[in-house]
């Protein structure tokens, strides 16, 4: 973190808000806003409202989604997840104003004090480009939702690697510890005494089974030990063998080595979002993933025989936030440099996927 931003963040803390608000905004030159926990702005510096044309208090219960301008609402969302999961490095959002003015910030966040929910963002002006506004608007888009994106996945990491290292192993002990003093007990206990300890080991079973669940979703190992493809192929059966009626076949034409390493977490992503869909709103009884070559691009596809969409109509979902599930994946494909691949028709399925050419992603392959 820059010294400068760190140093606005700490006074926008530390004076501006640290202490007990009283009706009114706090006054200050720093521009900085509190998030309660639902992402909400609670209050504002008069800062942070004259840069966008308000009063302090008419930013009170807006979001950053509220306040940024068409293609980056879905970014802010990112950001504001980020921030929740205790995200600090430094993102940049472009903002309207009342005006209708653009303005380009960079923020950087901090988790409320000690006993305080919520952050703390401050964020200072940056020059929006002129010459090529419309390109130079889409490219500080990827690069910051790209950063948000990994700041998620590890995040993700960090909670899996505790749910898996450190919560599962007490759970598995207390199960052991019942089950044993279960075993113990002698004949004059109450039956239901020994009932009840029977099943609170079951229960922890459940629960041990639910953070197995859990800890995959959120990083499944399999992709770190052997690599993408086994990793698709286990996840393609776990689907299928889920009992929902849909028959997911995998095919890979091509090698493990083929597949730059930074892609392959967000192939994974793709690929269980693509599916997530088919499951709950394709209502098919197909469904296929290939991975592939063609000519300097790396491939992905989705397809399946539900039940398809008109694509006119998917965008304009896609704008009142209806369509999250390929809004996510158009996300993570253009944030990695990729082109969407969607063909879709009411009745005839829908095909869906990513195509990155390897000359251009900047990665090297393992």
């Amino acid at each position: 973190m820059k010294s400068a931003q760190r140093d606005a963040l700490a006074l926008a803390h530390d004076q501006v808000f640290g202490t007990q608000l009283t009706a009114g905004a706090p006054s200050s030159s720093v521009a900085a806003i509190r998030l309660d926990p639902q992402g909400r702005i609670s209050n504002a510096t008069t800062s942070a409202a004259a840069m966008l044309g308000f009063e302090p208090q008419e930013l009170c219960g807006r979001s950053l989604k509220d306040l940024a301008i068409e293609g980056w609402q879905a970014a802010a969302d990112v950001a504001v997840a980020g921030v929740r999961f205790g995200v600090t490095e430094s993102f940049e959002l472009a903002l309207k104003g009342r005006s209708g003015r653009r303005t380009l910030v960079e923020m950087t966040a901090r988790a409320g004090a000690d006993g305080e929910d919520g952050a703390v963002i401050a964020w200072s002006e940056r020059r929006m480009r002129r010459n090529g506004a419309g390109r130079d608007d889409d490219s500080e888009r990827k690069r910051f939702v790209s950063g948000l994106l990994r700041s998620q996945e590890a995040e993700r990491m960090r909670i899996a690697s505790e749910l898996h290292d450190e919560i599962a192993p007490i759970v598995i002990m207390v199960k052991y510890m019942i089950e044993d003093a279960a075993g113990k007990i002698g004949s004059g206990v109450p039956a239901d005494l020994a009932k009840s300890l029977s099943d609170v080991a079951l229960h922890l079973r459940d629960v041990n089974s639910e953070l197995h669940r859990i800890s995959t979703d959120l990083r499944p190992r399999l992709l770190d030990d052997l690599g993408l493809i086994p990793t698709l192929e286990w996840h393609c059966r776990s689907v299928e063998e889920a009992g929902r009626g849909v028959r997911v076949e995998f095919q890979a034409k091509l090698a493990e080595s083929d597949i730059p390493g930074p892609l392959k977490l967000d192939i994974f992503r793709i690929v269980q979002e693509a599916l997530k869909n088919v499951i709950e709103h394709a209502r098919a009884r197909h469904a296929q993933v290939c991975l592939y070559m063609a000519m300097d691009e790396l491939c992905v596809m989705i397809e399946d025989d539900g039940e398809g969409f008109r694509l006119d109509t998917a965008s304009a979902k896609q704008a009142d936030g209806l369509q999250i599930g390929l809004q996510s994946i158009r996300m993570r494909v253009e944030a990695t440099g990729g082109r969407l691949l969607l063909e879709s028709n009411r009745h005839r399925g829908t095909r869906i996927g990513g195509a990155w050419r390897l000359d251009l992603t900047g990665t090297e392959k393992d």
